[in-house]
């Protein structure tokens, strides 16, 4: 019964060790300041959190179409605000980026 319990310790705080490191995982990066950000705080942030703009898992070849896609669902940018925040998600957000170690880096 001992080393029931004591197997059952030890995998409980690997459990919890595994869904700290997940957890700590998922956490962005401090996104990098710029005209870019400041949009996207702006105007991203009304439909749904600056957060999951910086966990999509998209390539600077999708990043201008998704834009295009949220404008076409009601953001409001300009073509030239447009230009800003695509330009800023595939430099600092894009997943094939060649510092892609996280976003804002």
């Amino acid at each position: 019964m001992l080393r029931f319990n004591l197997l059952a310790r030890l995998v409980a705080s690997a459990g919890a060790l595994l869904g700290a490191a997940a957890i700590t995982a998922q956490q962005p990066a401090t996104p990098v300041p710029g005209a870019g950000l400041d949009l996207i705080n702006e105007r991203c942030g009304s439909c749904h959190t600056t957060n999951q703009v910086f966990a999509a898992n998209k390539t600077a070849a999708e990043w201008p179409g998704l834009v295009q896609a949220m404008i076409d669902r009601g953001a409001e940018l300009s073509p030239e605000e447009q230009k800003v925040v695509s330009d800023y998600v595939v430099a600092h957000v894009a997943s094939d980026r060649k510092d892609a170690g996280g976003a804002g880096h």
